[in-house]
Formats: structure tokens, C-alpha cells, sequence
């Protein structure tokens, strides 16, 4: 199972991790990695391009680790339209991804 754990300060994203396969080797599952390999790869290099090394960014085969260094309104647009994008992904994949949402 993928899982998303999301750190949140008074609406403000302070870190997104990202673990884990969705277990499976039927084609329709891969898509669920890939529809979040994709994401995550989309939202790291609008982050590298628009808000330079505001960010810890970690990633490898089943890992991708953001962690908020210098926080601005447009890396909070950047990884808010990541959530988004994940929580599209977990409505109709809820078996093999889910999302942990903690206020810190």
C-alpha cells in the first residue's frame, strides 16, 4: 500500500512523505504507482524551478520525502496542488493508497 503522511501547521504544509507500492502486479495497480510517481515527479521539479532549495527533497523507488526549509505562498500552492492531486488518486484507489493527515 502507498501511504501519504501529511504534517500541517495551521494550514501551512510542512512535510509530505510518500512510501510504499501498491502491492500488486496487475496492470491496473501499476497505474496507481505510476499516477503517483508522476505527481510527485511534477510537483519536485515545480518546486526546483519556482521555489529553489526551499525544500529537504528525497526520493527513490518507493520514497519521496519533502520537508518545508523556507516556506512562501507559492511552495504552499505547489504542494497543496500536490494533496490535491494525491487525494484524486485515493478516491478511486482507496485500497492501495491512503492519506494520514497530522496537525503539528
Amino acid at each position: 500500500m502507498i501511504k501519504v503522511y501529511l504534517n500541517q501547521k495551521s494550514q501551512r504544509i510542512l512535510s509530505v512523505k510518500i512510501t510504499g507500492h501498491a502491492n500488486s502486479t496487475t496492470e491496473m495497480l501499476d497505474l496507481v504507482c505510476a499516477e503517483v510517481s508522476a505527481v510527485s515527479v511534477g510537483a519536485l521539479n515545480a518546486i526546483e524551478t519556482l521555489c529553489k532549495d526551499s525544500c529537504l527533497i528525497q526520493m527513490e523507488s518507493g520514497y519521496v520525502s519533502i520537508e518545508v526549509k523556507s516556506d512562501s505562498d507559492t511552495l504552499q500552492i505547489i504542494l497543496k496542488t500536490l494533496v490535491i492531486q494525491l487525494e484524486t488518486i485515493i478516491k478511486t484507489n482507496k485500497k492501495y493508497i491512503k492519506m494520514i493527515r497530522r496537525e503539528v
